[in-house]
């Protein structure tokens, strides 16, 4: 089998899980497709589109469903006079999405403010707490457990003022969108930065400016800028002249030349610097 099909409603998606491992057919979870690389040959499988979008304020709490787009959540939290999502505002994609990838910006992750997840184990519909989620920097447990599916989630705010959450949400957008420029075809960051108290950062320590170590963050697009990474080009898919984190397609590029560009940068930032860079991105069907 293989096709897409679309979940929205909780109990659809639990009878369309249910019926796929009773075939025992191979299926993705796909939420926004933000930050995917699928194959040119597609994927051997059903992809299960997540759809569910319900979303509701209960004092400082608002509970949202993992279909609904992250900037609806933001939005919403904005105008609720709810602070602590703002300056996530920008990120592509769906709630679920970002929980999955324990999406961030600016020093904040979203499960800063999460208090719990409700997930679909692969039997039932629970609710699992954040300490459950095993979240990490751009990770978390779902990564490991392919049989997890995020339903919904609660967050826990606090009090703001409407008007200046949304003036900073702006703010946020006009910068990001001085590197993510709006009609950009892209996935984002290619790989993760690096923790400068991670083993992996520990190695670089020596070998960088300490001025590019950036809140405890050292920005992987420097290393790739410093291999030569910007302007390089494989077809239609070239690294951004402006960063060296962003392949961009032209429009004609296939996604095995950015699979081979992606490996043709981990391999000259490997032989510079002695470390494997991890993408942010995930592939599908490859």
């Amino acid at each position: 089998m293989r096709g897409v099909i679309e979940a929205k409603s909780i109990v659809r998606l639990i009878n369309i899980i249910n019926d796929l491992t009773r075939k025992k057919s191979p299926f993705f979870i796909l939420g926004g497709g933000t930050n995917i690389i699928a194959n040119d040959r597609g994927y051997n499988g059903m992809i299960v589109k997540i759809s569910l979008k319900g979303i509701k304020v209960s004092g400082n709490n608002i509970f949202c469903q993992s279909g609904r787009a992250l900037a609806d959540l933001i939005s919403l939290a904005n105008e609720s006079g709810l602070c602590g999502l703002e300056t996530l505002a920008g990120i592509p994609g769906t709630v679920g999405g970002a929980i999955f990838g324990n999406a961030g910006a600016y020093g904040r992750e979203v499960s800063d403010f999460l208090q719990k997840v409700r997930i679909l184990d692969g039997r039932k519909a629970r609710w699992i707490s954040k300490k459950d989620c095993g979240f990490k920097y751009r990770d978390s447990i779902f990564k490991n457990k392919p049989n997890w599916i995020i339903l919904e989630a609660e967050f826990k705010l606090q009090k703001g003022t409407a008007r200046e959450l949304t003036n900073k949400s702006k703010e946020i957008i006009a910068i990001r969108e001085k590197k993510y420029k709006p009609d950009i075809r892209c996935a984002g960051s290619i790989f993760k930065n690096i923790l400068a108290n991670s083993p992996t950062g520990k190695k670089l320590i020596n070998q960088i400016p300490a001025a590019k170590i950036i809140g405890g963050k050292i920005p992987t697009g420097f290393l790739l800028e410093e291999v030569g990474a910007k302007g390089m080009k494989i077809g239609g898919i070239l690294v951004a002249k402006h960063h060296g984190n962003l392949i961009i397609n032209n429009g004609r590029g296939k996604a095995a030349d950015a699979k081979k560009l992606i490996d043709i940068l981990k391999t000259k930032v490997r032989k510079k610097y002695g470390i494997e860079l991890e993408e942010e991105i995930r592939y599908l069907g490859f």
